[in-house]
């Protein structure tokens, strides 16, 4: 099969609310931190017309999850690598990703008391973050041809009395982290399950 070119049309579902998607795109990281791209990674290229992407997440934005609070929201972050990394270059058919999940929620840690509390340095709180992804190909008809899905969990902690700055840091590591995740297991199940649609690299 050979590769003609075909201009790639991204479309942003419209199931979040505009000033949430809007929130989404405003929450640029400072300058302390990198900006996350992911051109570098290459195309992963699909013999589709047009490619998707909607969400099902939709972000509490309160306790206990803070992804909203991040210097990258995780929604936003999966979005940009979807952009930048899916690519379509074909006639006909249509592929939509689907984020199921995008969380980081904050869980309080038991503190000892007493003297050997105040002498130790203790972990006060600790932060789960999922990711969970569809990637599905649809005919023109609107009927599904093959499916695969791809998650991620990480954890970390942060100490007492941890600073805002330091807690930010903690969730753009973990944004990082379960997005280059996502990033691999999607790769690898698109290459065993979606070769039909998938041209060579």
């Amino acid at each position: 099969m050979w590769m003609r070119r075909y201009k790639a049309i991204v479309i942003l579902s419209a199931v979040l609310p505009a000033f949430l998607l809007a929130g989404c795109e405003t929450s640029a990281p400072s300058s302390q931190f990198p900006e996350l791209t992911y051109r570098h990674l290459g195309p992963l290229t699909l013999d589709v017309a047009r490619i998707e992407l909607a969400t099902r997440y939709i972000p509490p934005l309160k306790p206990p999850n803070v992804e909203h609070r991040a210097p990258v929201a995780l929604y936003a972050a999966i979005r940009r690598w979807a952009g930048q990394r899916l690519k379509a270059a074909g006639r006909r058919n249509v592929a939509n990703l689907i984020i199921l999940d995008a969380s980081i929620r904050e869980v309080p840690l038991p503190v000892k008391g007493g003297l050997k509390g105040l002498f130790t340095s203790q972990q006060s709180a600790r932060y789960d973050g999922r990711a969970a992804v569809l990637l599905e190909i649809r005919d023109d008809g609107g009927r599904q041809l093959a499916f695969v899905t791809a998650r991620a969990t990480r954890s970390l902690t942060v100490a007492e009395g941890a600073s805002m700055a330091q807690r930010e840091k903690v969730w753009f590591a973990l944004t990082e982290d379960l997005v280059l995740d996502i990033n691999r297991r999607l790769e690898v199940e698109a290459r065993r399950h979606l070769r039909a649609y998938l041209f060579a690299r």
